[in-house]
């Protein structure tokens, strides 16, 4: 994988700012809409070293790629919605422990 640069986080980081409500207002539970656009929003920056960055990265830039039909990135924008969810609950959990 290609190592993840300063400016694709410059990048992402706008994208999130400009379009993670989007993202975030089709989960069903509304509740922490807020707290998990800023979390993805903080994490961009700050979870360069989390084993797990590389694929939220991913999981962020795909749920974000709105060239492709929104319903065939709706398992996408779950896992990543599961994900903050669960780092926001616990930051030391890992998708493969």
């Amino acid at each position: 994988m290609t190592p993840i640069t300063e400016r694709d986080r410059a990048f992402l980081r706008r994208e999130w700012r400009d379009l993670g409500g989007c993202v975030v207002q089709d989960d069903p539970d509304p509740a922490d809409h807020d707290a998990i656009y800023a979390w993805v929003l903080d994490f961009i920056d700050s979870g360069v070293d989390d084993p797990d960055y590389p694929h939220v990265h991913g999981l962020i830039d795909h749920s974000l790629n709105f060239d492709i039909p929104f319903a065939a990135t709706e398992r996408v924008r779950g896992e990543l919605m599961t994900i903050a969810r669960r780092k926001r609950a616990d930051p030391g959990w890992r998708r493969h422990p």
